[in-house]
């Protein structure tokens, strides 16, 4: 049987799809950087950290310019405004990539792939998803050959707009991860899945992502003007836009998704008057709250692009050389089921609006290529994937990516790394399911701090262009931290999670080992000071029976307890101590505190 372990870890990492240890990054960086602007660090350190953010996600790089998905659950929205931990992440791929360009570092960190192993595995796509299992297998020794249908690898990486991730981050991005390891790549051709298996790949992962655009309704069929965002974006990405085309034109986007508001957003700089017209609220605390990124919905609205929140598509006609639509009110979009939102969107046909427009681009979804995965289809029109392994049904097959499953680029990257793991165990001989069973019960804690004992602090804001200049550039739009605003950033992190998953003091040397209080049950007698002092209420008093008579003792919960020692140094029995400190040290550390 597996083993499982109770952690306690952090909102932030726990929405994280790759779980990168969020809270001890931004401890280390917290004080390497303050190390490095007083002159006491080389800022070379910074590499341990680049390292190790590295290993766990290889395009964290560009997670840094596009994903935050942590920082929606940030405790310290409770307080003031979440941590920014994208552009936190974001600094330490920039340092790095400037290093490199600079001459002051050489290209490409020495990762070294273990002793190589007689086993090839074919990787078709060349997204987040196909890169990251590449970069992990290649580095444990497998021969990795990787299969990209477009000129250029990066997947749907490459359809975000450059005033959001320019091609130069992403090229570096990818360059740093494939060039050291060895993997074969392939640009331009897609083989057929039968003819890998006939070339005697060991395993086969299919990546392909889903880069077909969904069909539009029947009733938008048959006009030219009615165009697909994906298609507008790959256009955009390969220079092949004409880039007159909008110009003075009314462009509604119908769609709430991310690649609706890129679309949107790019055919505004193309002097485009761009609307946005989605089925999802504009209350993100609704189950029908719209998904796309808050900053980038923000920067449409900045750039002018007209929002209609809760409005559904329901008849397109031309008029007076125009197309008009019409839109009804959507009432509800999700059902709730266990949980679990279930599309299912409801109208108020009696509530009705109508715009014109030049174009209608449609955002509302892409499709995996089915004609290409044809062969493996079950009768019943299905590809059975066991959804924890990420094997097809009795083969040496694999999937992960959105043609697997759709989600955001950390949860492609994820799923990479995921099938990677996978594919190692299968090609070992092991059986999958039950190496893959979930070793951890993740326990999540509350605020650690009351509201009261913690300082607000205001976030860090990157400099961003002026509306005006975004508007007629493809330019990067937000600047990232500079160093003291990585410090100031970074030290608003309330360390959410226990000390077990972070050891970031132990790293830097603030201490041999962490640090926990215990009790000294002869002394304690339950009076209960440790608990007024406690900041994180590590401790709670229980009862117990001696000689007949009902007794107190502290207790303290070791996940909770950060060993600050200030249980210790104001005890007035010695009923408690922590590991590693001496008393008359804590009491100093006090005195000096207070004065």
């Amino acid at each position: 049987m597996t083993q499982r372990v109770s952690l306690s870890i952090s909102p932030c990492r726990n929405a994280c799809p790759i779980k990168r240890p969020i809270q001890r990054h931004n401890v280390l960086l917290h004080y390497l950087a303050q190390g490095i602007k007083g002159n006491l660090v080389d800022e070379k350190a910074f590499l341990t950290v680049f390292d190790e953010i590295l290993h766990i996600n290889p395009l964290f790089g560009v997670c840094g310019y596009v994903c935050g998905l942590c920082e929606k659950y940030c405790n310290r929205k409770q307080v003031d405004s979440h941590v920014h931990v994208r552009f936190i992440e974001r600094f330490v791929f920039d340092w790095y990539r400037d290093k490199v360009i600079t001459g002051a570092l050489p290209a490409y960190r020495p990762i070294k792939p273990a002793a190589r192993i007689e086993k090839k595995i074919a990787i078709i796509g060349g997204g987040p998803a196909g890169i990251s299992a590449a970069f992990f297998l290649a580095k444990e020794g497998y021969g990795v050959s990787l299969f990209e249908a477009r000129s250029r690898l990066g997947g749907a990486l490459r359809f975000i707009p450059s005033f959001r991730l320019p091609d130069e981050i992403l090229n570096f991005a990818i360059d740093q991860v494939i060039s050291p390891l060895g993997i074969e790549i392939h640009l331009n051709f897609r083989p057929s899945i039968s003819s890998l298996k006939k070339e005697g790949y060991d395993a086969i992962l299919i990546a392909t992502g889903t880069h077909l655009p969904r069909p539009v309704p029947p009733f938008a069929q048959g006009f030219e003007e009615v165009e697909n965002a994906i298609d507008i974006l790959a256009a955009i990405s390969e220079g092949r836009l004409d880039e007159k085309k909008y110009a003075g034109k009314q462009v509604v986007v119908i769609g709430g998704s991310g690649v609706a508001i890129d679309a949107a957003r790019s055919l505004r700089r193309y002097g485009a008057n761009a609307a946005l017209a989605c089925l999802e609220s504009s209350d993100r605390t609704s189950k029908d709250g719209i998904l796309a990124n808050e900053e980038d919905e923000k920067g449409g609205l900045e750039e002018g692009v007209a929002f209609y929140y809760s409005r559904g598509l329901q008849n397109i006609e031309r008029q007076n050389g125009k197309l008009l639509l019409t839109f009804s009110r959507c009432t509800s979009v999700y059902d709730l089921k266990d949980g679990q939102k279930i599309f299912n969107p409801q109208f108020d046909p009696n509530d009705l609006i109508t715009l014109e427009a030049d174009y209608v681009i449609f955002g509302i979804g892409q499709l995996p290529d089915r004609d290409y995965l044809q062969e493996l289809y079950t009768d019943d029109g299905r590809i059975d994937v066991n959804p924890h392994t990420f094997q097809v049904s009795g083969q040496n097959i694999f999937m992960a990516g959105d043609v697997f499953r759709i989600g955001y680029a950390s949860q492609a990257i994820n799923g990479g790394k995921e099938a990677a793991e996978s594919i190692k165990k299968y090609l070992k001989g092991k059986n999958i399911q039950e190496e893959n069973k979930q070793k951890y019960y993740i326990s999540l804690k509350p605020l650690p701090y009351t509201k009261e004992n913690i300082e607000p602090k205001p976030d860090q804001k990157p400099e961003c262009l002026p509306v005006e200049e975004r508007l007629h550039s493809f330019a990067l739009e937000q600047a990232g931290f500079t160093l003291d605003q990585l410090i100031a950033e970074t030290g608003r992190c309330l360390h959410c999670g226990g000390c077990e998953n972070c050891k970031g003091c132990v790293t830097l040397g603030f201490r041999d080992e962490l640090c926990k209080m215990y009790i000294i049950e002869e002394n304690c007698d339950g009076c209960g000071f440790c608990i007024d002092v406690c900041a994180v209420g590590a401790i709670t008093l229980k009862e117990y029976n001696s000689d007949g008579l009902v007794k107190k003792i502290a207790e303290v919960d070791t996940v909770r307890c950060r060993g600050c020692g200030i249980c210790q140094a104001t005890c007035p029995k010695n009923g408690c101590a922590v590991t590693g400190y001496e008393l008359d040290r804590l009491r100093e550390q006090v005195r000096q505190a207070l004065i």
